[in-house]
């Protein structure tokens, strides 16, 4: 009787490691970086800006609970995330590469079940949407950090504080954003991080005007 195989941390990572080295390798195949690309930095872009907006929301209309804040934030990151920026871009990625890959069976009179054109159609939407879904989320989390700083150490931070580090962060993720896609357009690249970054800032400044209004 065979001995059952114990669990070792080494061959899980081992076996992650060779998945994503298939995963990006089918990606460069069905030339879908560039999709992946797309796809996390205008998720990224939305997520920042719904989440920037939900944090001065909060502070225009008087809220002083900082889990208020983290859990807006958190849950409208998710919800964004996970079911519009995972499941929603897997499935209609996903949709794309089958339809493609019976063109192509059509085209060719012969089946490609089994090949590595199958297995692309079928990974691809995978890397896809992962990275769809991480500017979804991660993003706008690194942005509610001070937040969530104040939270686990209990430090008494005045909650305009928090607000404005919290817009300062997302506003310098925005700069990087649009840093990233001049570096991939061609263009000054300081200008394109900037013109990014005024959007924030003119949100902040909006909220703000009405705060003082108010």
């Amino acid at each position: 009787m065979a001995r059952p195989r114990s669990f070792s941390p080494l061959l899980v990572f081992a076996a992650l490691m060779r998945l994503y080295r298939d995963i990006t390798h089918y990606a460069s195949i069905l030339h879908a970086k560039e999709i992946a690309r797309r796809m996390f930095i205008t998720n990224s872009f939305d997520g920042l800006l719904s989440s920037l907006g939900i944090i001065l929301g909060n502070y225009v209309s008087g809220t002083t609970s900082l889990e208020s804040y983290v859990g807006t934030v958190v849950g409208a990151s998710f919800s964004l995330g996970f079911f519009s920026g995972v499941i929603a871009t897997y499935l209609s990625e996903r949709a794309e590469r089958l339809r493609e890959l019976h063109r192509t069976e059509r085209v060719m009179l012969h089946t490609l079940k089994g090949t590595i054109y199958e297995k692309a159609a079928k990974l691809v939407p995978v890397y896809v949407a992962a990275w769809s879904g991480f500017g979804a989320i991660v993003l706008p989390l690194i942005g509610v950090s001070p937040f969530l700083v104040a939270l686990i150490t209990g430090v008494n931070t005045p909650i305009h504080v928090l607000v404005y580090a919290s817009a300062a962060i997302m506003i310098a993720e925005l700069f990087g954003l649009g840093y990233y896609l001049g570096s991939i357009s061609g263009e000054n690249k300081l200008m394109s991080g900037l013109r990014m970054a005024l959007i924030g800032i003119g949100s902040v400044l909006f909220f703000t005007l009405i705060h003082i209004a108010g």
